[in-house]
């Protein structure tokens, strides 16, 4: 089925739901570990790189307004370049399907089924993700589209709960400079938010003064989780590192809202379905990198090799959730130097206007 176009706003939602994705769940606890509270400055300096990354999608895309990723690597890079490039991307992408789903999956084993459920999770999720892909980019984010303000909403009653159940300011400025961007580096991997908007780079139409819609939407993604990790290290303070599932711990810790019920189901609703969303936008993303790499190939052939090759690598690769961790924090930091800041600045050189003499040049010619 071919993919129609999307509009700034739902860009924008898009964007918003892989800024939440493995962000609210172990990340805080695992911060902590490194630089306690700190944490919360690493975030925004993270956060500062990825809007750099946004900014370059934003000057490419106004200067190839309908031109695909594929043709800008080829013009200026070159073919074999080009392929390479969307390679990485395919194993960036695929890797975060793995982490999203991992972590994913321990939450809802801890919290819901309190067992093993390999079987039903792979039944349960796959299908629902290949059929988003399979239908499309606007389908799909008609869809996001549909949910995005109910999923806030939780997201919000969340923090509002969260407030609640505040202890005062956490403990700031306890780490070095050398643990600061040495965290900020083992857990770079967590983010790369923004990539996947080259990748349909064609595919996004922005008209004029819409690129503050997807502005705005990205700045409430960041405030959400940038609230969620302050109220978290508020509530647990020096505990912080023994909580894994932040959104749902800043909840659940509540003596003043016990009449209500268990209000951790919120919390749950809410990650199950921006898990649905983040894996079909990473899906989407490895589909949309393989089928440019493999142009003789659909979208249909993408989705059936991306899960075969899910399959192996959870199975065989992973394993075990602990595996993943290791990896997120060992060797993909180092690959997502190619993807997230490599990548970035080449294509931000390839944004920049040409030289006059060029022009000229060109006019001539």
């Amino acid at each position: 089925m071919k993919d129609s176009t999307i509009n700034a706003r739902q860009a924008g939602m898009l964007c918003v739901m892989t800024l939440f994705a493995n962000k609210i769940f172990l990340l805080p606890s695992l911060m902590y570990e490194n630089v306690k509270a700190d944490a919360f400055f690493v975030m925004i300096f993270l956060f500062a790189m990825e809007l750099f990354v946004f900014s370059v999608f934003l000057l490419l895309k106004s200067k190839y307004p309908d031109k695909t990723l594929n043709f800008i690597l080829e013009k200026h890079l070159g073919r074999v370049i080009a392929r390479i490039i969307y390679i990485l991307f395919m194993v960036f992408f695929l890797f975060k399907m793995l982490l999203t789903y991992s972590v994913c999956y321990v939450y809802l084993k801890q919290l819901v089924y309190q067992n093993e459920f390999t079987l039903l999770a792979l039944v349960a999720i796959l299908p629902v993700v290949n059929h988003a892909v399979i239908c499309g980019l606007r389908t799909f984010s008609r869809t996001v589209e549909l949910y995005f303000f109910v999923l806030m909403a939780g997201i919000f009653i969340c923090l509002a709960v969260g407030l609640v159940n505040m202890q005062g300011m956490p403990f700031f400025f306890n780490s070095s400079a050398s643990s600061f961007f040495s965290t900020s580096f083992k857990h770079i991997f967590s983010f790369g938010d923004y990539l996947f908007l080259f990748l349909i780079i064609d595919k996004v139409k922005i008209k004029e003064n819409e690129t503050k819609t997807m502005f705005r939407f990205i700045l409430l993604g960041i405030a959400s989780i940038l609230c969620i990790f302050f109220i978290f290290f508020s509530i647990f303070q020096i505990t912080a590192f023994m909580h894994n599932n932040a959104l749902t711990d800043i909840i659940s810790v509540s003596t003043r809202l016990n009449t209500l019920g268990r209000l951790d189901v919120i919390a749950m609703v809410t990650i199950m379905f921006l898990c649905y969303f983040q894996m079909s936008i990473f899906l989407f993303s490895f589909s949309e990198a393989f089928c440019n790499v493999f142009h003789k190939l659909n979208r249909a052939y993408s989705v059936c090799v991306f899960d075969v090759v899910f399959l192996l690598s959870y199975f065989v690769l992973i394993g075990r959730y602990e595996n993943m961790l290791i990896y997120t924090q060992g060797w993909l930091p180092y690959y997502s130097i190619a993807t997230n800041i490599v990548i970035p600045i080449v294509l931000f050189f390839i944004s920049l206007p040409k030289m006059r003499k060029e022009v000229i040049y060109e006019k001539n010619y």
